[in-house]
Formats: structure tokens, sequence, C-alpha cells
């Protein structure tokens, strides 16, 4: 069983690969944002207060997800072949990597292109900030800022978490393909959440506390992890992948949270480029912590290369991960 969930995993990541994280109205992500958004309006109505309201809205969340996934696999539990095919879509629809590049790469061509406006817009699809009033030097520094956190909630997060509860389910008995199902679905709507109502604004500062935390609980030992991959990733693609270990030690807990920097820190040592600093969002400006060697701007050339190592470091986790699978099948 626990070769099969190596197997699914690395079918997952070449289904993304190929096919990308394509948008439709039943996609689970999507209705896990619907599902939020309709509780939430029923959680405020009833006038809780707001931090136990937050509380509540994570809590029913789980519950009616948690819930309906096991009875879906109840359902489907006649049929291995079932369990293994539902296991392979939601693990497919929860990681997003080749999105990663297909939304970082045309921003690439439009500061080639000299095109100031339409790298803003691009820009602006995958990063919270507001990037109408950013210069070149912003626009690329939010670019590879985007491309490194994202190694961590957008894939190592989600393929740790289930190989974590695949783990598990095969220790305690039960079908790993199941549990691991179940652990990457938990993950990632606790990730939509924190994106949903984790802010730190007069509207969420306390409703979404709860889920912020959490995200920044299920994030804590991936972000950890991608240190390692990135520095050996940093080695294949001959990097400066001591000076990335030397940035993280020093940087990687000056970040707002605490799992933010890990990758961003490293990424600015490998490339030797400085990353934080004023960053204006809807709400007002925030003057993140520099990482990495001052007076040092990033230049287009750090976009590609940070996606390049962010990519290898992605394609490496998936090899340990299931490679350790395989092993526990065998041991």
């Amino acid at each position: 069983m626990m070769t099969r969930c190596a197997l699914l995993l690395i079918a997952a990541v070449i289904l993304d690969r190929i096919l990308g994280d394509p948008a439709y109205r039943l996609h689970p992500v999507r209705l896990m944002g619907k599902t939020i958004q309709t509780l939430e309006g029923h959680i405020r109505s009833w006038k809780f207060p707001a931090l136990w309201g937050g509380v509540l809205l994570v809590a029913v969340s789980l519950v009616i997800w948690m819930g309906g996934l096991l009875c879906l696999y109840a359902i489907l539990a006649f049929s291995g072949a079932a369990v293994w095919l539902l296991t392979l879509y939601l693990v497919y629809s929860c990681i997003a990597f080749r999105d990663l590049a297909h939304h970082i790469k045309p921003i690439i061509f439009a500061v080639k292109g000299n095109e100031l406006k339409t790298a803003r817009e691009l820009l602006q699809k995958v990063v919270g900030r507001d990037t109408t009033v950013l210069d070149w030097t912003g626009i690329i520094r939010a670019a590879v800022e985007t491309t490194a956190e994202s190694l961590v909630d957008g894939f190592l997060s989600p393929l740790f978490w289930f190989f974590v509860a695949a783990a598990a389910g095969s220790l305690l008995g039960a079908s790993p393909c199941v549990t691991g199902g179940v652990g990457i679905v938990s993950y990632r709507l606790i990730n939509t959440l924190d994106s949903m109502v984790g802010y730190r604004n007069d509207r969420y500062i306390l409703f979404g506390r709860f889920a912020a935390r959490l995200d920044d609980v299920m994030n804590f030992i991936p972000a950890r992890l991608s240190l390692l991959f990135l520095f050996f990733a940093a080695l294949v693609l001959k990097m400066d992948a001591r000076a990335g270990l030397e940035t993280a030690r020093r940087d990687r807990l000056r970040g707002a949270s605490p799992n933010a920097a890990h990758p961003e820190s490293f990424v600015a040592g490998a490339l030797h480029i400085q990353l934080g600093g004023p960053t204006r969002y809807a709400f007002g400006e925030t003057v993140k912590p520099y990482l990495g060697p001052a007076d040092s701007p990033p230049r287009l050339p750090a976009i590609e290369a940070s996606l390049r190592l962010v990519s290898v470091s992605g394609y490496l986790a998936v090899s340990v991960f299931s490679l350790i699978l395989i092993l526990l099948a065998v041991f």
C-alpha cells in the first residue's frame, strides 16, 4: 500500500506538470473558498465575538470537509482502484507547482520587453501587495519573493502532510491512501482559510487570528525542510549553496510570520540579492525586514534563477518523500 502511495504522489506531480491546475467551478480549492465565504457570512450574522467566531469558522469548515471526504471514501471502499483514483485527484488538485511558472514566466517576458504596466498587472495576479506603485526593482523583488514562498505553501507543505498522514495511516492499520488524502485536503483547507481571513486589518485581525496561527503551525516543519531541499538544489544548479545556508541561518526568523522568511532568505543568499523592505498593501505600507546582502537589489536574472532553484527543490522533495514511502513498505 505504501508503494502505491509513492506512485500516487509521483503520478500527481506528473499530472500537475503536464496539465497545470485548471480553473473550473468544482475545483476542490474553489469549493473550499465558497464554503468559507458562506460560513463566514453566517457566523458573523450570529454576532459571535470576533476571535471565537474565527475559531468556529475553522472548526465547522474542517468538520464539513473532513466529514464529507470520509463519507465519500466510505462509499468508494468497495473498490481499491476508486479510492486510489480519488486520492490521486485530490493530491493533484491540492498542489500548484506548474502554475507558479505559468504566472511568473509572463512577468519575466514583460520585464524583458520593458512593459512596466503589463508587468504590474501580471504580478497583481499572484501577490497581495499593491503593484501599481512598483518600479522595476520592486516588481523583480516581489516576483522572487513570491516564487520562494510558493515552494512551501504551494507544494512542499501539501506533499509533507500527505506523506505524514499516509505514513501514520499505515502504522495505525488504516488505508494510507485514505489518510493521505485526508491529510493533504486538511492542509489545503487550513491554508485557504488563512488566505481568505488571515489578514492583519480591522476586519480580520481577531476573526482570522486562529486560522493564521494554525496555518503557521502546519507550515512550520515544511518551511524548515525547504532549506534542506534548497541547499541540495543549489548544489545541483551550481549556485552559492553555502551563502544561501548562511543567510538563512541569520535571517530566517526575521519575517512577519515564523515561516515565510526561511525559503526567501535562502534564495536571497544563494543569488546574492537583497529581498524585503517597504511593501505597500491595500491597507497601507508594511516595512518588511531586509533579507540577504545589503545594497544588492535584484535584477531580472534573479527571477529566472529563483524559479529554477525552487523547481529543482520541489522535485527533489517529491523524490525523497516517495523513496521514504517505498522504504516504509519494504521494512
